[in-house]
């Protein structure tokens, strides 16, 4: 029976999908802090499950754990992607692509769907330190995929 993983894809996408989860939280809240953006990720990480959400270490800390799994799960979608569809070379350009796929899904189509506070899509601050965030996210994962050797399991 072939089996579809090759490369333990979901072994190496979830830990680098984690890794850049967690930079990409980072970003957001320096974002945030910095009086850069209205919303931190906890606005689109708790409203995918959560109907509303709170400023309080609580939250903050359950947001976190949020991003970390969604970062997770298309951190393994990328590893899947280059092991059965991109080659390696030019990783970095390739994670920018993702990352604008990642944002196009997100606020394009799933923004709806998950209910996101409607305000983010009139703030031009916010739009861009997402898009930023979520390029910075897919880069920081393809860069990790690279150094933890998911590209020497060949």
């Amino acid at each position: 029976m072939q089996k579809l993983e090759r490369k333990n894809d979901f072994f190496y996408g979830s830990i680098a999908g984690s890794i850049g989860a967690i930079v990409k939280y980072a970003f957001n809240e320096l974002a945030q802090f910095l009086g850069l953006a209205k919303y931190d990720n906890n606005a689109t990480a708790l409203t995918v499950v959560f109907s509303s959400y709170q400023n309080t270490p609580f939250y903050w800390l359950l947001g976190l754990i949020h991003a970390v799994m969604i970062g997770a799960f298309f951190g393994v979608l990328l590893a899947f992607i280059f092991d059965h569809i991109l080659t390696p070379e030019h990783y970095l350009f390739k994670g920018i692509g993702y990352g604008i796929f990642l944002y196009l899904l997100n606020f394009g189509v799933m923004a709806k769907v998950f209910d996101y506070p409607a305000e983010i899509a009139s703030l031009p601050s916010d739009v861009i330190i997402m898009l930023l965030s979520l390029i910075l996210y897919a880069v920081v994962t393809a860069y990790t995929l690279k150094k933890i050797g998911f590209w020497q399991t060949d």
